[in-house]
């Protein structure tokens, strides 16, 4: 469930930013989670350069 919340709410975030390229969050992603959240990124997301890690999510476009 986190995921899917997580997933809409980077989408509304990248299209309310027209010129976004990086995008780099501090915080603690339960382990169990990591592998998900790397995949619906890079699922949503599939010409882009993600780094999931349990205390830091990366995102470039």
């Amino acid at each position: 469930r986190h995921v899917v919340v997580f997933e809409q709410d980077l989408c509304q975030l990248i299209k309310e930013l027209k010129e976004f390229t990086f995008l780099d969050i501090y915080g603690e992603i339960h382990y169990e989670k990591v592998k998900a959240y790397r995949s619906m990124v890079q699922t949503r997301f599939p010409h882009s350069r993600v780094d999931v890690e349990i205390s830091r999510f990366r995102l470039w476009l």
